[in-house]
């Protein structure tokens, strides 16, 4: 199943009154570090949500999600996955790949409105899922590799991926990575005035800074946890 629910105007303050999306729990890599605790979108309203989602008392189909972004305006910036990831098939020896028929069906729908579709992934980066990443990216909806690591970030744009990073928010956020690129925080989560819908960091494919995302949520504290363990 692909359940798939489509939010017209998001209500979240952080984000702003833009399209946003959220794919059923099915969707998430198994190998993501926060698939089995620590998810923000595991706890609070969101999670309630999701799990309609999930369960399919919410939602429509691929082909609806497809038929939505196809009849966008122009320009118009919109979030897919709130909560969930791309989805995938289980290949023999068990990895996870992106399915590429889902993906780019999706990807020609944005490209056919010129809307401004954004996501993140925490697929592993494995030859296959760079591929689909790079892909993706290069036809205009953007897709950013969402890591663990300043140093992880790096090498997702040494390999040709915009990046971000969830980051320890007891600790103090470095300006720039290993490598040396800019570090940048989520500027919504440091400005009430700022949100999704008029920042727009994270649609812009070919930047060369890491956005940060401070661990936030009922998990923040364990979500610290993880990252430094």
């Amino acid at each position: 199943m692909t359940r798939v629910h489509i939010t017209r105007r998001s209500s979240n303050s952080k984000v702003g009154k833009i399209p946003v999306t959220t794919s059923e729990e099915s969707s998430c890599p198994t190998t993501c570090p926060f698939y089995g605790g620590g998810c923000y979108a595991k706890t609070g309203p969101q999670s309630w949500h999701w799990k309609k989602v999930s369960q399919g008392l919410r939602g429509g189909t691929w082909d609806d999600l497809a038929k939505f972004v196809s009849e966008l305006n122009a320009g118009q910036l919109w979030r897919h996955n709130v909560s969930g990831d791309l989805f995938h098939d289980t290949a023999p020896d068990g990895q996870e790949l992106i399915n590429l028929a889902l993906l780019k069906q999706l990807v020609d729908a944005n490209k056919s409105s010129g809307a401004k579709g954004y996501t993140y992934t925490h697929h592993k980066l494995n030859t296959h899922n760079k591929e689909a990443i790079k892909y993706a990216n290069k036809n205009g909806f953007t897709v950013n590799a969402s890591c663990e690591s300043l140093s992880q970030a790096d090498d997702a744009i040494d390999d040709g991926l915009p990046a971000v990073c969830v980051v320890d928010s007891s600790k103090e956020v470095p300006t720039h990575t290993p490598a040396g690129r800019k570090v940048t925080v989520c500027p919504a989560q440091l400005h009430e005035n700022v949100q999704c819908a008029n920042c727009k960091l994270c649609s812009y494919s070919n930047r060369s800074q890491v956005v940060a995302f401070l661990a936030h949520g009922n998990n923040e504290r364990k979500v610290n946890e993880l990252l430094t363990a």
